[in-house]
């Protein structure tokens, strides 16, 4: 695949371009239902042996007594319905292989989207620059937030459908962000199986351990709104006011979006937004243009915070909208 479109993306929104081999995955799959063949031509084995022990009759020497009794009941454990059985481990290893499969289709559809949207993002970047030829600097801005919203939610859509991939193999894919693949695919395989399939993959993910639970939003909240306010430079501190918001994409992702108050979304200079945060203004309280910009976008907002004290209208739009309101003092 061209590497351009995966430049650009990385350019706008580091991480979330998929990391994962299609080709390997595919092998991987093949490979799988090749052990999957094998566990069940063992099984066949110890099926054929059982019945030749049990049966003397058959032409089996057969055994009498506790110890004859307990083997064939063991051999039957092993080729039995059970969880631990050999059976279950073919099963699981197919279900593995088609969830392998699933993946791969899911890296290759998103890399093909991602390229289209990277593609685009850079078209109006070209454009955005030739607007700021003529004085209009704040087009570039908006260029570049476009991209990284839509690479982020694109992001976000890869790694819930990772995620159902993962579980269609019976696993409990852990958390992860949009970039990385959360695919825990051997699930509840059992001693037996994990001893039969001889392998396991393990793939990571940045870090985002303050942002867990409710709770600790709310405290992150606080910090970047504070964080994000001391970046704004001095000359116009003592007017320009920003703000942070969370909300809760239509798969059930974490968004982050921040406000400012200024008539558009520019970024001015030393204003520091973390690659998964976008930016918008509309002239009015950066509060609700955070309310507007994510109702706007299908987005439920959830809580806003921020560094400067918010107008009491302001406070009761956002408690009407049922939107947390983190000011100073609050």
């Amino acid at each position: 695949m061209n590497s351009a479109p995966r430049h650009i993306a990385d350019e706008l929104a580091p991480g979330v371009w998929p990391g994962a081999d299609p080709t390997s995955l595919r092998e991987a799959a093949r490979r799988t239902r090749a052990l999957a063949e094998s566990v069940e031509r063992v099984t066949d084995v110890v099926v054929s042996a059982t019945a030749a022990y049990s049966s003397p009759a058959a032409g089996g020497a057969g055994v009498e007594g506790e110890f004859a009794d307990a083997l064939v009941d063991g051999l039957g454990r092993v080729t039995g319905a059970g969880t631990q059985s050999l059976p279950h481990v073919a099963d699981r290893l197919r279900a593995m292989a088609t969830s392998l499969d699933t993946y791969a289709d899911v890296v290759v559809e998103t890399e093909q989207q991602m390229t289209t949207i990277a593609l685009v993002a850079d078209r109006d970047r070209q454009r955005a620059e030739v607007f700021a030829e003529v004085g209009d600097d704040s087009w570039r801005v908006s260029a570049a937030s476009a991209g990284r919203l839509a690479l982020t939610a694109a992001g976000d859509d890869y790694t819930q459908r990772s995620e159902d991939a993962g579980q269609s193999a019976g696993g409990t894919p852990p958390a992860a962000t949009s970039g990385m693949m959360p695919f825990a695919p051997m699930g509840a395989m059992g001693a037996a199986g994990a001893a039969a399939a001889g392998f396991g993959a393990a793939v990571g993910a940045a870090s985002r351990t303050d942002r867990d639970t409710a709770g600790g939003d709310l405290t992150w909240l606080r910090r970047r709104a504070d964080t994000v306010q001391s970046t704004v430079p001095a000359t116009i501190a003592g007017w320009f006011r920003t703000a942070v918001g969370v909300g809760v994409g239509a798969r059930g992702r974490r968004v982050v979006v921040v406000g400012t108050n200024d008539p558009q979304p520019y970024q001015r200079a030393g204003l520091e937004l973390a690659d998964d945060e976008a930016l918008t203004a509309n002239g009015r309280a950066p509060e609700l243009a955070i309310v507007e910009h994510m109702t706007n976008s299908g987005i439920i907002p959830t809580a806003i915070a921020a560094a400067t004290p918010m107008d009491s209208a302001t406070v009761a739009a956002l408690q009407a909208a049922d939107v947390v309101a983190m000011a100073p003092g609050s």
